[in-house]
C-alpha cells in the first residue's frame, strides 16, 4: 500500500493500493479513534491539485459530494434543502409556494405527493366476507396550494386500481369468486369540495360495474 503524500498541517492519511484510495483521519473518539474510507482517485486529484482542502475532502468521504463554497441567502438555501428534501414542502406551504416559481412549486409538490400516496403501487388487497377488497391509504392534506396535484394523483391510482380489477389481476392468488370487488379509501384528512365531488363521480362510473368505492373519513 502507497502512502500519498498530502498537505502540510492536514490530518489526514491517504493511501493507494491496486487502483484504490483510502482516506484515514482521526476523530478524536476513543471507541472510533480513526476513520478509514475508500474515495474515488478524482477526489484525491482535486485535493492534490490544491481545489479542495483537508477538511472539505474529509467532507466529501463522508457525504459523497463537495460543498459548495458559495455563500447563500436564507432563502436559497431553504430552496436546495426543500428541492433535496421534497417532502418539507408541506411544513408551510403558503410560504413555500412564494419562494419557487409556480412550475417549480408544482414539480416539488408532484414529487412529495408521489412519494407518500404511491399511484402505481396496491397499498393493500384482502378477501373480507366474500368481497375482494383493495385498500387505498391517502395521507396527503387537502389545502387549496396543492389540491389540483392531489387529486390528479389520486385520479391516477384510483385508475390504476380499477386496471388492477378489470384485467384480473387477482386471480392467480385470490380466485374470482366475489359477490362484489370494492376500492376502499381511507383518508387521513377530510377532503375538500371539489375531492368528495370527484369521489361521488368515480362511484357513479363504477355504478354499473361489479366495482364499487368506500370512503372512510377521519373522525
Amino acid at each position: 500500500m502507497k502512502e500519498i503524500p498530502t498537505k502540510k498541517g492536514d490530518m489526514l492519511e491517504i493511501y493507494e493500493a491496486n487502483g484504490k484510495y483510502i482516506l484515514k483521519y482521526p476523530t478524536f473518539n476513543i471507541a472510533m479513534p480513526e476513520v478509514s474510507k475508500e474515495i474515488p482517485k478524482e477526489a484525491v486529484d482535486s485535493y492534490l491539485a490544491g481545489e479542495h482542502d483537508g477538511e472539505e475532502l474529509i467532507n466529501y468521504a463522508n457525504f459523497g459530494f463537495w460543498e459548495s463554497k458559495k455563500q447563500y441567502t436564507q432563502e436559497e438555501s431553504d430552496k436546495i434543502f426543500i428541492r433535496n428534501n421534497p417532502d418539507l414542502i408541506f411544513n408551510d406551504l403558503s410560504d413555500n409556494q412564494k419562494i419557487f416559481s409556480s412550475e417549480e412549486f408544482t414539480q416539488i409538490v408532484t414529487q412529495a405527493i408521489v412519494s407518500k400516496l404511491k399511484p402505481s403501487e396496491l397499498d393493500a388487497i384482502g378477501v373480507v366476507d366474500s368481497h375482494l377488497e383493495l385498500l387505498l391509504v391517502d395521507p396527503i392534506g387537502w389545502e387549496e396550494e396543492i389540491e389540483a396535484v392531489h387529486l390528479e394523483i389520486l385520479q391516477e391510482k384510483i385508475n390504476n386500481y380499477i386496471h388492477f380489477l378489470e384485467s384480473k389481476q387477482y386471480v392467480d392468488r385470490y380466485g374470482d369468486s366475489f359477490d362484489k370487488k370494492v376500492i376502499q379509501i381511507t383518508f387521513q384528512y377530510s377532503p375538500s369540495d371539489n375531492g368528495l365531488a370527484f369521489l361521488a363521480a368515480v362511484q357513479k362510473v363504477l355504478q354499473p360495474t361489479d366495482m364499487s368505492l368506500k370512503v372512510e373519513l377521519p373522525e
